[in-house]
């Protein structure tokens, strides 16, 4: 059977990042027909044009799903809003979700999409390190691209059970109705989306895939209640709607009209 892998990626303010990961994406040899789609579900910045230079290489296509509003945090869509875009433009029966800030350091895709192909309800998820401090960012950019052993294993571990970068199959996603569109900013989409899979009977794959998560401004303990009080919306709808395995019934998601 020939298969199709989709990549999605999305992208908010992280142009820089975005150099990398598509750099470090554009390495990889991918034995199955495969396509790149990029969301920029934030500024009109230089996003796209990072892209065009891998755009025959990673085959891709670049989305600008809307821009967000910076000044009213309530309004923002949560980036698996964005996500939803991309899975909607995409054609891939396999799935890999990625962030625009993950560095690949060996050929992830296959690695990760192999197990899937198997069995559909395995979730490929890669060996992962965090960038914590910059310490890895700066290594790269000093030496364009190429880094030590030693400065990535100076990385703290990632947990990577969420999706950073993960493989799924395309019926496991459109099965659970994607993200939930309920939430909003930042916070609980992405631990909703996975309980949601994991109750509809996927389970995890590890895999030999690493990756590392790049250094980039970040917020910490919300899910100990020390985010802003904004992220408790998130909360209170992650909990109130936890064992609903199926959202956005009765609607159309990951719309790119309603987007703009």
């Amino acid at each position: 059977m020939k298969h199709k892998i989709s990549i999605i990626i999305t992208t908010f303010q992280r142009v820089h990042l975005l150099r990398w990961g598509l750099y470090s994406l554009s390495l990889q040899n991918i034995p199955w027909d495969f396509e790149t789609i990029v969301i920029n579900d934030g500024v009109d910045d230089e996003s796209e044009e990072v892209c065009n230079l891998y755009k025959d290489k990673l085959h891709l296509k670049y989305v600008f799903s809307g821009q967000r509003n910076l000044n009213k945090e309530s309004t923002w869509r949560v980036p698996g809003f964005a996500i939803n875009i991309g899975v909607k433009q995409s054609s891939g029966d396999i799935l890999v979700l990625c962030c625009a800030e993950m560095l690949h350091i060996n050929p992830t895709i296959p690695r990760l999409t192999l197990p899937i192909l198997e069995n559909p309800k395995l979730l490929g998820i890669p060996l992962g390190k965090d960038d914590r401090d910059g310490a890895f960012l700066d290594c790269i950019e000093r030496n364009s691209g190429v880094f030590d052993l030693d400065t990535l294993n100076r990385c703290a571990n990632l947990y990577t059970k969420m999706p950073f970068l993960m493989a799924l199959h395309r019926n496991e996603y459109f099965e659970i109705g994607g993200y939930d569109e309920d939430f909003i900013g930042i916070a609980y989409d992405d631990r909703d989306f996975m309980d949601r899979l994991l109750r509809n009977g996927c389970d995890y794959c590890q895999t030999e895939a690493v990756a590392v998560h790049l250094y980039h401004p970040r917020a910490e303990g919300y899910y100990e209640g020390e985010g802003p009080s904004a992220w408790d919306y998130n909360k209170n709808l992650f909990f109130s709607r936890m064992g609903q395995i199926v959202r956005n019934q009765g609607r159309e998601w990951g719309r790119l009209d309603e987007a703009q």
